[in-house]
């Protein structure tokens, strides 16, 4: 599968790409929350795991922006704000599935998988 993985922190990319590229994927990063809204508009991608607290537009905003511009592949957020309400709102602005922070290489390689597999069938 062809993913984009927006993030900010250089040590969660590393782990995320090297745990999906091991899995076969093909990785496209972007540092913050503008670049991977460009990227994703001008790209097509399988699956899209987007940082919620970024640089320039946080991960919410781009899912919101992603949506209106009428993209319907799987956005998955990735945060390491886990109450309640933080969920929630990030269910509201349009993700598929928020994970969190720390998230096992297991848990994230099915999440891409479940949500790439989706994608493909629909």
């Amino acid at each position: 599968m062809h993913v984009l993985i927006v993030d900010d922190n250089k040590m969660n990319v590393e782990f995320f790409q090297d745990t999906l590229e091991a899995a076969g994927h093909t990785i496209v990063i972007e540092r913050d929350g503008r670049a991977g809204r460009d990227r994703a508009l001008a790209e097509a991608f399988d699956v899209i795991l987007l940082d919620i607290q970024m640089p320039e537009i946080d991960g919410a905003a781009v899912c919101r922006e992603l949506r209106l511009a009428g993209l319907t592949m799987p956005l998955l957020a990735l945060s390491a704000a886990a109450m309640p309400e933080q969920v929630a709102r990030g269910e509201a602005a349009g993700f598929d599935e928020y994970l969190t922070k720390p998230i096992s290489p297991a848990a994230l390689r099915n999440a891409v998988l479940r949500h790439g597999t989706r994608a493909a069938t629909a």
